[in-house]
């Protein structure tokens, strides 16, 4: 005689591999976006920041574009909804670079790394208003913790002379436009191809970059070095790291692939160690840890809570 089946235990080990699953692209994104802001801080010692992501952009759209041949048969022909997200996303895509690149030069990378951190605030009250996603408290403490843990290695040592308005302003702005595309993306995400889509947004975004003025004449003037690491900028950052992303919210909500996407700066740290041999300081193992600890808090507290359930 067959036993009956536990729905309530069946749905809970459902909801235990999603989670897992968007853990595990959460995680890829920050690795992948790691190596991106290494490469790319590399690549902008060869050439004008704004032609430096035109060039990434670039490099971006063809590795998406080719990626979208080799499936093709699984790409679906494109509707409105797909054009308005392109279209979205690639405005924000280009509001968000923009702004960042008036950030960094104004507040130096630890303040403007710290604000960016916002993000994940904006995704989580975002997601609550628009998306109707419930935001628990320990999301909202690991959130905290691990934004946290990004001052205490990106603040210290920073002249608060840098504190410039414009610079805050566009650090805010990045944070807006980048969370904007993440409670969009969610949004959609089950109705779009995110491969083709990744590839039409950023083919729009290069096109608009390079409308930039004083923009696209640099682009014969950057060695092959800095086309090398854009090369590798790209793969790691709006290629893969958008790809994991764009996936990852099919599983988990917009607050938490944002909030995993928040342990880049530790595997960063890890990259420089192993690339230059850079021991980190005591102040950036501890950051590192808060970092960590900010991100698995959630997680560990919905296992207990569904083991409790279970039980």
């Amino acid at each position: 005689m067959s036993q009956p089946v536990d729905h309530a235990l069946l749905g809970d080990v459902r909801a235990r591999g999603r989670e897992a699953v968007g853990a595990a692209l959460g995680t890829v994104t920050a690795i992948t976006t790691a190596g991106y802001l290494l490469c790319f801080g590399a690549a902008t010692e060869y050439g004008e920041r704004n032609t430096v992501v035109l060039v990434l952009l670039f490099w971006s759209a063809v590795f998406n574009s080719l990626l979208t041949i080799a499936r093709i048969r699984q790409t679906p022909r494109p509707d409105r909804k797909w054009i308005a997200s392109a279209l979205f996303l690639a405005t924000m895509t280009v509001v968000g670079s923009i702004a960042l690149a008036i950030a960094l030069p104004l507040l130096g990378a630890g303040v403007t790394s710290t604000i960016l951190q916002l993000q994940v605030f904006f995704v989580a009250l975002g997601a609550w208003i628009f998306l109707r996603e419930s935001v628990g408290i320990g999301l909202l403490i690991g959130a905290a913790m691990a934004a946290g843990g990004v001052a205490l290695y990106a603040l210290p040592g920073q002249s608060s002379e840098n504190l410039s308005l414009a610079g805050v302003a566009g650090g805010l702005i990045t944070v807006a436009a980048f969370g904007g595309m993440l409670i969009w993306t969610r949004a959609v995400i089950k109705d779009i191809d995110p491969v083709s889509l990744n590839a039409g947004r950023l083919w729009l975004a290069t096109a608009a970059m390079g409308l930039v003025p004083g923009t696209a004449p640099g682009v014969a003037k950057l060695p092959w070095q800095g086309w090398l690491l854009a090369a590798g900028a790209a793969a790691g950052g709006p290629f893969v790291a958008r790809l994991a992303v764009m996936y990852s919210l099919r599983y988990i909500s917009a607050a938490k692939t944002k909030l995993w996407g928040m342990l880049s700066p530790v595997f960063a740290f890890f990259f420089v160690f192993l690339v230059y041999g850079n021991m980190p300081t005591s102040r950036e193992v501890g950051g590192g840890l808060l970092i960590v600890s900010g991100v698995l808090l959630p997680t560990i507290a919905r296992l207990r809570s569904s083991s409790k359930n279970s039980t």
